[in-house]
């Protein structure tokens, strides 16, 4: 937020129009959560709910019937 913010001001003072702070400020708020979720991924699911992965991460195998490769 801080570094797209400053780089909207210097632009601002730099072009002599006040858009360019406001925008950067904004923007770097939006990568900043972009980031955050792409690091830390979303919730994980409530305690009692069934997820397709495994603990890895990986997609479990299908389930075949008895008798069945």
């Amino acid at each position: 937020m801080a570094v797209w913010g400053g780089a909207g001001w210097l632009l601002d003072r730099w072009l002599d129009i006040l858009v360019f702070f406001p925008v950067g400020v904004i923007f770097g708020m939006a990568v900043a959560i972009y980031l955050v979720v792409k690091r830390y991924g979303a919730a994980d699911p409530l305690p009692g709910q069934w997820s397709t992965k495994t603990p890895g991460g990986r997609r479990s195998q299908p389930r075949t019937q008895k008798g069945q490769r």
